[in-house]
């Protein structure tokens, strides 16, 4: 009788242990998905606006320099995503593009003035293979 009201009393503080923690874990991962999501589109919608304000004022240089910190941001980005996933494991298309962005840069190059940035984006850059495969 004692050892089955022991298992009952375990299993039941494991069970509301489980149901406590899932419950707790669900709040705080939608607080910090809802906040991740504010932030990005916050920025967003700050970087399209600065873009836009410059494209309808004629300022083409500072459309273009807006939209390469925004391609800078995404190269390191997707850099983060894939730096941690095996080589024959990256998704073909992340690949591609990055080959893409590669020739892109050796064809437009950037300098942001902070060298550890430029060679953060050269980095990932050279996560693509010479010929956009892995």
């Amino acid at each position: 009788m004692k050892k089955s009201s022991c298992l009952l009393f375990v299993s039941f503080a494991l069970l509301l242990g489980w149901a406590v923690g899932s419950s707790l874990s669900d709040r705080f991962y939608d607080h910090w998905i809802n906040r991740f999501q504010t932030h990005d589109a916050v920025v967003g919608a700050g970087d399209r606006l600065a873009a836009l304000h410059a494209l309808r004022t004629g300022d083409t240089n500072q459309v273009a320099e807006c939209l390469e910190v925004q391609l800078d941001s995404q190269i390191m980005a997707l850099g983060a995503m894939l730096r941690n996933v095996p080589v024959a494991s990256r998704p073909a298309e992340a690949v591609r593009l990055l080959a893409r962005l590669r020739d892109y840069r050796a064809v437009h190059p950037r300098k942001t003035g902070r060298p550890e940035f430029d060679n953060g984006v050269a980095a990932v850059l050279s996560l693509a293979g010479p010929n956009g495969q892995p």
